[in-house]
């Protein structure tokens, strides 16, 4: 059932995400467009619309990251808390699969959303002459080589990645343990998934800063410092913020959970 819910959920965010990938490469195109044509010709209404398209593609590229947000947390809100819910809920799915397939399809969006930009970036600068100046790939790999061994880069990459995941579900869920609890009251659901939002956030904020402080600490107590493997203070680093992320992304998936599980109120 999971699979289904997937498919549906993919088909149904695919329509506005498509066209606004679609916008997003056609405002690099055109920027792309533009710079050549006013680095060839010296005239004032090239330079005026280079300027134009160099705040149409970076309003796009902004805007890309904030509809992938908005309609991920938009889905689960439409889907669960709206009429709507009373259909998903009589479904024979258990909770975890509600969740998760919203979860998996907001990550998928969010990384495709990230290479886009990545892409978008590439095209708009494409031919431009400050990519002559700049190293090659290889240039970069043999100097990162020269001063981290490999295994280390490798653990890095791979300690980056599952952080990254991580931390996207975990703000994905926080969005959705304030939804959650906000309608598990009879009036003033919004206003109170709002606050909810708030206060999880101040929290998390202040959590986050006292386990930093407390990492901080500890290392210099135990001279981590001055270790003649300094590389292990990089993975000491990274693994403490993929601890955190998945704490933080455990918790609010079981306060999700639980309330849609035992609170939940349509009404």
């Amino acid at each position: 059932m999971l699979s289904k819910l997937l498919k549906h959920e993919f088909r149904a965010t695919g329509r506005v995400m498509l066209p606004v990938y679609l916008v997003l490469f056609l405002s690099a195109g055109l920027f792309c467009l533009t710079m050549h044509l006013a680095d060839n010709y010296d005239l004032r209404a090239l330079e005026i619309f280079r300027g134009l398209t160099a705040f149409v593609f970076g309003v796009t590229v902004i805007g890309a990251g904030i509809v992938t947000l908005a309609l991920m947390v938009y889905r689960f809100y439409k889907n669960y808390m709206t009429d709507e819910g009373y259909l998903m809920f009589t479904l024979p799915v258990a909770t975890a699969q509600l969740i998760w397939s919203k979860l998996l399809v907001a990550l998928v969006w969010t990384v495709a959303t990230a290479a886009a930009i990545v892409l978008a970036v590439l095209l708009a600068t494409l031919g431009q002459p400050f990519w002559a100046d700049l190293p090659t790939l290889r240039e970069l790999w043999d100097t990162l080589l020269y001063y981290v061994p490999a295994g280390h880069v490798a653990g890095y990459a791979v300690e980056f990645v599952i952080a990254a995941i991580l931390s996207s579900l975990g703000s994905y869920l926080l969005f959705y343990a304030a939804i959650a609890l906000g309608h598990s009251f009879a009036n003033h659901k919004i206003f109170l998934s709002v606050v909810f939002y708030i206060a999880f956030s101040i929290a998390l904020q202040t959590v986050g800063s006292f386990a930093g402080i407390y990492g901080i600490v500890g290392l210099a107590e135990n001279d981590f410092f001055h270790s003649p493997t300094p590389f292990l203070l990089s993975h000491y680093l990274m693994g403490g913020i993929a601890v955190f992320a998945l704490l933080v992304a455990v918790v609010f998936y079981l306060v999700t959970y639980f309330t849609l599980k035992k609170r939940l109120n349509l009404q």
